[in-house]
């Protein structure tokens, strides 16, 4: 295994009402349907899966209830991505996985711009979430692409000749025809 980018088309402004929304049906939905994978991330981190205790669990719970976020930076990132993962829909990133983030940085970016697309992959993976969240201690790494964006991007894209300019032409035509977003998460 390795490093690697995550993508999921998806509608940031309903992300953006989901999280501090305080909907804790919602809250509730989203840690039952990952309920195992969650619980094999606090095992991993020798968190406890205990009600209450600082684990991955409670950090959704900060994110969507609109709550203090006093637990580590890194439980936050994954939190959020398993609520991205719950309102969108996980992209193919065979080019991408394994990946490491400078290759994205030093080759990708540039077959990107060489479309005319103004679209960055580093970004995608480095530009901070679309809600406030505190930064991760180290990963995952969280950006973004707006929607409008995405739409402006899928023509020129559609030149790309590379498989991974292809890719991120794909995923920019499925978000833009659901009119969404693009999250992204490297780790």
């Amino acid at each position: 295994m390795g490093y690697g980018v995550m993508a999921y088309p998806v509608d940031i402004e309903a992300l953006r009402e989901v999280c501090g929304g305080g909907d804790d049906r919602r809250r509730r939905a989203i840690c039952g349907r990952f309920r195992q994978q969650i619980a094999r991330f606090n095992d991993d981190f020798e968190l406890s899966n205990e009600r209450g205790a600082g684990n991955l669990f409670a950090a959704i719970g900060h994110i969507v209830m609109g709550q203090d976020m006093p637990l580590p930076g890194y439980l936050y990132g994954y939190g959020f991505k398993y609520i991205v993962e719950f309102h969108g829909r996980f992209l193919d990133n065979s080019p991408f996985y394994p990946c490491p983030s400078a290759y994205l940085d030093a080759h990708v970016d540039p077959t990107i711009k060489a479309t005319g697309a103004t679209l960055s992959m580093f970004e995608l993976i480095s530009g901070g979430a679309p809600v406030p969240l505190p930064p991760p201690d180290d990963f995952p790494g969280i950006g973004h692409w707006p929607a409008a964006d995405v739409a402006a991007n899928v023509e020129p894209l559609g030149a790309g000749t590379t498989d991974e300019v292809r890719t991120v032409a794909a995923w920019a035509r499925q978000a833009a025809a659901a009119g969404h977003g693009i999250v992204g998460f490297y780790h």
